[in-house]
């Protein structure tokens, strides 16, 4: 295979980025876009001069040749679109969380190895490179044995509506958790903790969680949707990483480009999705490359394995059931 063929279900804002990254990689053809809105998929396609819209997967894959889906619908609504794909020979690009539901992640994950197809879960925090860099550095043995992860990931309160799908702690907090399973790999999780609080009457919107793994070391994610509107970038993640030899500390929004006005500061990307001569780039791209390459070249998809982010969402429900309960939950 020299090039794939791919579709895209779901255009919604972040369905949008996934086609304008696609759309402009050497290697990649996207031949259909499915979507509830027909309008919605049909600007698009004359947009990106995509060749076939469609309301439904099952009417995708059954009318153009397809090597891999990409799937970016609300995380309630992947498993029929994943099954669908999986079951038609095509492989699938689901962006995180697998699933809200243990059940549907186990069900799609199963049904990914029992057909035999590539099925990757776009945790796009394992291709950013600062947070790619510090695993590198943990591996190396730069920071010797790590003590505390910490991840802050806090978003404008302008988003409340947009993500209201499931519990927020899917959308935002399941990124850290991620990225801690993955610092301390080969370490267990035994013991969860979590607090929140419901700030704007909307569902919880304020985590905090402890993680402690087994060797005693600790895991910190915290998260809200409860910035202002004016916060530079909509956001501010921090990833703070302490061991016995050394430390690492990340922040995104950083100091790295500004722009000043007489209206606003703006703090723009430029890491995750930055567009720069008219594409989308940065994490988002290499992530979607690195998806691209296990096909043409037929390897396993491993950054992350299914299991790993089956894993991320199980811990995510142990930490819901610890803040409703008021007590640690053991893993």
């Amino acid at each position: 295979m020299n090039s794939a063929n791919v579709g895209i279900v779901g255009l919604g804002s972040f369905g949008a980025l996934h086609l304008d990254v696609l759309a402009n990689m050497t290697g990649v053809n996207v031949v259909g876009l499915a979507s509830r809105s027909s309008e919605r998929a049909r600007e698009l396609a004359s947009q990106y001069k995509v060749p076939h819209v469609f309301t439904d997967t099952a009417e995708m894959v059954g009318a153009v040749q397809l090597d891999a889906v990409f799937i970016a619908t609300e995380d309630t609504r992947h498993l029929e679109p994943t099954l669908t794909a999986l079951r038609a020979g095509v492989d699938v690009f689901l962006e995180k969380p697998i699933s809200p539901d243990l059940e549907e992640a186990r069900q799609m994950i199963d049904e990914a190895a029992r057909l035999k197809r590539k099925f990757m879960v776009g945790h796009v925090c394992r291709f950013e490179p600062r947070s790619a860099t510090i695993k590198q550095r943990i591996v190396n043995g730069d920071l010797g044995n790590v003590l505390t992860v910490y991840g802050r990931r806090n978003m404008c309160k302008a988003f409340l509506d947009q993500y209201s799908f499931s519990n927020r702690i899917f959308t935002t907090g399941v990124h850290d958790i991620d990225l801690i399973l993955w610092y301390y790999e080969g370490i267990r999780p035994v013991e969860v903790y979590m607090k929140t609080m419901r700030a704007h009457g909307k569902g919880d919107d304020v985590f905090w969680a402890i993680i402690t793994m087994e060797n005693g070391s600790l895991g910190i994610v915290e998260t809200n949707w409860c910035l202002p509107e004016a916060t530079p970038w909509r956001g501010h993640i921090l990833l703070d990483v302490v061991g016995t030899k050394g430390a690492a500390l990340s922040e995104i929004p950083g100091n790295g480009l500004a722009f000043w006005t007489d209206t606003a500061v703006e703090i723009p990307d430029t890491s995750y999705w930055p567009s720069i001569h008219g594409a989308t780039v940065g994490a988002l791209r290499d992530e979607f490359n690195y998806f691209i390459r296990c096909l043409v070249e037929d390897r396993p998809v491993t950054i992350p394995y299914p299991e790993d982010a089956y894993q991320s969402i199980r811990i995510a429900h142990a930490l819901i059931q610890s803040a409703q309960s008021g007590m640690p939950v053991q893993i």
